[in-house]
């Protein structure tokens, strides 16, 4: 199994923290035995870890080359982890994560990756916006959790238990908050949700696109779209508790590829169809309730696999809506942006493809009621 995991045999054998991490049969150590696991480790993984926290923690994402892992020295694990949310199965719209509720995994090193760095700007650009401080015509984020919460998008290597004996080695996206108060379970769990639901879309989606090129099409032969699926991981123990402390939560998503890409952002992307049309079925099937934003990840031969996305659901109708409906004053959106606003500027044109579910584009409009209220639902006229 040397050649499976990036440690070499011997130092797995001798390491007392892989043994506890990792090895099924022996989850059930204590929090004395784990401290004592760290601690037999923690001089050969040493790193000055204020000197380089004080240095990223006002970045918001690692700056690009840095590392905490002294190359200098003998590698080993920076934490350990267990896996408490993995809601996602493998299906049409998802590449399912390796890891189960309940694994333990060892997290080898941790690196900034430059071609990583998109990951970050969504929470950029809405600070910016909510501060007030860009002019930016394409700056449509609404307030939220995810994006107004700074997150750290790390290059992790994991080790994992194969189930026979050996050990897989698998290269994450380790996403941990910059707020220690936002490394808890829940914060957490709202991005692994919003990655299941966009997961189903893109099943329906690429189910409805093999469906329009003919009955007898597979649509596992049909490029399509399908999303990594994170998980939520809980600290069971550190050697850099300056990234993350014991019993936080941060996600893990398995993620191979150098680069990653915007593909609907704020609207000045290269126009690609098929991630372009997914943005627009989405909304088109919502029936304008829900939006994905911030697509992002690769594109292959398969079709477009994407990372991190981030879903947007308008509010329920008030007061107010009702009282702008009967005025003309019209619906404004979450931030105050128009739903259609935000859906031409991230959507500007659309391809073949969307005319095979909208030919209209009415994904850019709210539904019409009877009352005359551009909502999604407000229960007038049957809705």
């Amino acid at each position: 199994y040397g050649k499976q995991c990036f440690l070499p045999p011997s130092q797995l054998a001798d390491s007392l923290a892989v043994q506890l991490w990792v090895v099924p049969g022996l989850r059930q150590r204590r929090a004395a035995a784990m401290g004592i696991a760290l601690s037999m480790c923690s001089e050969a993984l040493h790193v000055d870890t204020d000197s380089e926290y004080q240095r990223l923690e006002t970045a918001g994402r690692p700056p690009v080359g840095d590392t905490l892992q002294d190359e200098s020295r003998p590698s080993g694990p920076r934490l350990a982890l267990r896996i408490t949310y993995a809601p996602i199965k493998d299906s049409l719209g998802s590449r399912a994560s390796p890891f189960a509720d309940g694994d333990e995994v060892a997290v080898a090193n941790v690196e900034g990756v430059k071609g990583w760095a998109p990951l970050g700007w969504c929470q950029e650009r809405a600070a910016r916006q909510h501060a007030g401080a860009s002019a930016l015509s394409g700056s449509v984020w609404p307030p939220g959790p995810q994006q107004e919460a700074a997150q750290r998008f790390w290059g992790a290597r994991i080790i994992a238990s194969n189930g026979k004996d050996g050990f897989d080695e698998h290269w994450c996206v380790l996403q941990v908050a910059l707020d220690p108060k936002h490394r808890d379970f829940e914060a957490a769990k709202l991005a692994v949700d919003d990655a299941s639901l966009v997961a189903s879309y893109a099943h329906r989606f690429n189910l409805h696109t093999a469906s329009a090129l003919g009955e007898d099409m597979d649509p596992d032969e049909v490029p399509g779209v399908k999303v990594c699926a994170p998980v939520v991981c809980e600290v069971l123990g550190t050697t850099v508790p300056d990234l993350a402390a014991q019993d936080e939560f941060m996600i893990l998503t398995v993620y191979s590829a150098p680069d990653v890409r915007k593909f609907v952002f704020e609207g000045s992307e290269e126009f690609l169809e098929l991630p372009q049309a997914f943005f627009h079925y989405v909304a088109w099937a919502s029936g304008g309730k829900e939006v994905i934003a911030d697509l992002q990840g690769f594109q292959d031969d398969d079709g477009v696999t994407l990372v991190n996305p981030l879903m947007i659901r308008q509010p329920k109708p008030t007061i107010s809506d009702l009282i702008g409906a009967a005025t003309g004053v019209g619906q404004a959106g979450q931030a105050g942006v128009p739903p259609e606003e935000r859906f031409n500027t991230w959507h500007p044109r659309c391809g073949q493809l969307c005319k095979n579910f909208d030919p209209q584009r009415r994904g850019a409009h709210a539904v019409r009621r009877n009352c005359g209220l551009s909502v999604p639902s407000c229960g007038v006229g049957g809705a």
